[in-house]
């Protein structure tokens, strides 16, 4: 490509000059005092043009790490009107001398060279003007450049960082990472919401959740396993917390006494992730989003039976769950008892839960229980895990119980067949977690491509 300006004779894109500025580039959050009165190559694509006339004019140059300007001196840089014909968002490598500056940054850079490194055309969303309202569908149709915006990107850096550190604690405490299938040759759980693909002349299904294979693995021998991988599921909704895709970190353990074990290892792994968030971003978070980092300490638990003494009948399903509107209630009810932004609600319907959650204590009206939970943080529901039902006569009939198809599980209920210890797990969305800490308004928000019932593209 050689990308040339209109009337210029010059071209902006030179193949061996870029190639060579290239492998001299640094981080502009690396151009610090230590490099001042030298030289440094810095690439980015260009935020704003300030155009003081013939003999000086400045560019904001950005990239993932921050923003710096670049001056351009008509006794330094010959070519100077060139800058007359350079978009906004134009992609760019300049080469000059750093220098504290008097840039609100504290810093610049004086241009002795720059090229052109992709051609640009008018932006179809604008990037970074407050008061100009783009709608989320119209943003998600252009993410690339939406995500040009810092605040608008710097979401999927917290969803990454959050994976990372829960997966560090993970490592630490010896659980063994699994990679389980995402076609696969029955619909698992419910059989409800799932996606059927084509499959050399058969039926296929994409994955609802690792559930069945998490539980196999601890049947193999292994003790503790986690996944962080893409999950499907068929829902029509349009809420603003559902999608039809999405990365769900799951976990499972053996010889587990009851759910309460489960939700200690939550807990911790919450803590140490929150903790690590904490450390590195919180300012940025006060920042950006005006919310701070707390971390979850020791979560409280409510029983299901009180939850229903403290939400709006109205809030209570038929089923005897309760609605986003019923959990954002218990969510302030925990705040204002507790001072705590997390809450586990425990100990569902048995009618509310899949049919290999493990039955436990009865409610005082008789209402059979399971022994799961839910985890609310700031209103949201992010988990929910269970005590698993490993007994196989046991689970057989509870499958029963529920309708199911027998001759459908077949594959998941001889895992246990052959002999399984107490085991129980759980499934957590990190998008549901950032969308709650940053205090976004959509998971869309917070999610790279996030996929919706009409939305396949980009």
């Amino acid at each position: 490509m050689n990308y040339q300006f209109k009337d210029m004779e010059k071209s902006l894109f030179d193949e061996k000059s870029v190639e060579s500025l290239l492998k001299k580039r640094i981080s502009i959050e690396n151009v610090t005092e230590k490099h001042f009165g030298t030289e440094v190559v810095v690439a980015g694509f260009v935020k704003r043009i300030k155009n003081l006339g013939d003999n000086l004019k400045f560019l904001i140059l950005s990239d993932h790490s921050g923003e710096i300007q670049l001056t351009f001196k008509s006794d330094i840089y010959k070519n100077i009107k060139v800058i007359n014909e350079l978009a906004p968002y134009t992609f760019i490598v300049a080469k000059g001398d750093a220098t504290r500056g008097y840039s609100k940054k504290g810093r610049e850079v004086v241009v002795k060279d720059f090229y052109v490194l992709g051609e640009v055309s008018a932006q179809p969303i604008p990037i970074e003007i407050e008061h100009i309202e783009t709608s989320l569908d119209k943003r998600l149709d252009y993410r690339w450049i939406d995500l040009r915006n810092p605040k608008h990107r710097f979401p999927l850096v917290l969803l990454s960082e959050f994976t990372r550190y829960c997966r560090e604690f993970f490592y630490k405490n010896d659980f063994v990472e699994i990679f389980s299938p995402k076609l696969i040759g029955m619909a698992t759980e419910s059989g409800a919401e799932v996606f059927t693909v084509p499959y050399f002349g058969k039926t296929a299904y994409l994955a609802q959740s690792p559930q069945f294979y998490k539980q196999m693995a601890i049947c193999a021998g292994f003790e503790k396993v986690f996944e962080i991988a893409p999950v499907f599921r068929a829902n029509p909704s349009f809420t603003t917390r559902h999608d039809t895709e999405f990365t769900s970190l799951d976990f499972e353990i053996g010889y587990v006494s009851s759910h309460y074990d489960v939700m200690s290892w939550e807990e911790k792994m919450l803590n140490y992730a929150f903790r690590r968030l904490k450390e590195k971003w919180e300012e940025k978070v006060r920042n950006n989003f005006n919310q701070e980092i707390n971390l979850p300490k020791k979560i409280p638990k409510i029983k299901m039976e009180e939850v229903y003494e403290i939400v709006d009948k109205k809030n209570i399903k038929e089923d005897g769950d309760i609605t986003p509107e019923g959990e954002r209630e218990v969510s302030e009810y925990i705040k204002k008892t507790y001072g705590n932004e997390f809450a586990f609600v425990i100990d569902f319907p048995y009618k509310a839960r899949p049919f290999y959650h493990m039955k436990g204590n009865p409610m005082k009206d008789g209402t059979e229980t399971t022994k799961s939970f839910d985890l609310l943080y700031r209103g949201i529901e992010i988990t929910t895990g269970a005590q698993r039902e490993h007994r196989y006569k046991v689970l057989v009939n509870q499958a029963k119980e529920k309708g199911l198809n027998i001759e459908n599980l077949r594959y998941y209920l001889e895992f246990f067949k052959y002999g399984a210890p107490p085991m129980g797990g759980l499934g957590l969305s990190p998008t549901r977690v950032i969308m709650a800490l940053t205090g976004a308004k959509n998971v869309r928000e917070v999610t790279y491509l996030p996929r919706d019932p009409k939305r396949l593209f980009p």
